[in-house]
């Protein structure tokens, strides 16, 4: 049974860099009179982004008190949007939730899909390939996904378009969600307009998302930023620098590693852009103010 319940008023009082105070997936705590939200409890996790809203810097949270994170991507029609799944994967990692990137319509372009699993081979993601097309089902890693689905509280995540629905659809049974085809420009429809809370029969919870077509991340440092992608990570021992932020300096081991083939250019090229974003947050304000630091400093050699 569903109930639509207000907030109290002191929810929207406190100070928050959240557009709402509320999310779904959060536990709450009733008033006296049982018919309005009072509070709401701590979260021992969030997926969020940065909010498209003008002024001052928000967070959008897409879902809260989760274990899993699920990022679903076509291979090919709508294209594989890197950007958007780097930055789904990178917020996962954030937040030190499990991550699976779930490649859908495998059945469109196997070689495509072999590209991108090995792309993300070393991303600290799990990759499944699958496909829900009668007679081409992978019914191995639908098992698979249907073995994580029903031991985590899962937000599943990704472009409109991409099969967020018909996944569920295949791997719950007596679960029945809106599909819907791509317009005249490959660009998927939205066929979930809401965030949904969904018990599965059982056990777990899914939290389906409305297709999303960029995912920022909120307040990143630039000097943070390289430890949400793992492979990145790894590889700044190896630098000269131990304060490398990998775009420009010599004797830099990722642009090596990109060079080689170790790293994925796509990869590499989304740390850039985001890494862009964070070093302009850094800088001074044109009001004269100056940004909350996020990291930085003087790259000192290693000895």
């Amino acid at each position: 049974m569903r109930h639509q319940l207000p907030l109290a008023g002191k929810l929207f009082e406190t100070r928050s860099h959240e557009r709402r105070p509320l999310a779904v997936g959060d536990r709450i705590v009733l008033d006296e009179t049982g018919k309005a939200i009072d509070a709401v409890l701590p979260r021992s996790s969030q997926l969020h982004r940065r909010a498209a809203a003008e002024g001052e810097e928000q967070a959008q949270v897409l879902a809260a008190n989760i274990t899993h994170v699920l990022a679903v991507a076509s291979v090919a029609s709508p294209p594989f949007q890197s950007e958007l799944v780097d930055g789904i994967l990178a917020a996962a990692q954030r937040e030190r939730i499990p991550a699976t990137l779930v490649l859908s319509k495998v059945d469109l372009d196997a070689e495509l899909t072999a590209h991108w699993t090995m792309v993300y081979a070393h991303s600290g993601a799990r990759v499944l390939a699958t496909c829900t097309v009668p007679g081409k089902s992978t019914e191995a890693t639908l098992n698979e996904l249907g073995q994580l689905l029903h031991q985590n509280r899962s937000v599943v995540v990704g472009l409109s378009g991409a099969g967020k629905s018909s996944l569920l659809n295949a791997i719950v049974p007596g679960v029945t969600l809106r599909t819907g085809d791509l317009n005249h420009i490959r660009q998927g429809r939205h066929t979930t307009t809401h965030t949904e809370l969904i018990p599965l029969p059982g056990g777990g919870h899914v939290l389906d998302t409305p297709g999303i077509r960029n995912f920022h991340l909120f307040c990143v440092g630039s000097q943070e930023l390289q430890f949400l992608f793992p492979e990145i990570a790894m590889k700044l021992p190896e630098c000269e620098f131990r304060s490398c932020l990998h775009d420009g300096e010599e004797h830099c081991a990722v642009k090596a590693a990109v060079a080689r083939g170790e790293i994925g250019p796509t990869r590499y090229r989304s740390y850039c852009t985001m890494l862009a974003e964070a070093l302009a947050a850094e800088r001074p304000s044109q009001k004269g103010g100056k940004n909350p630091p996020r990291g930085g400093g003087r790259r000192r050699p290693r000895r």
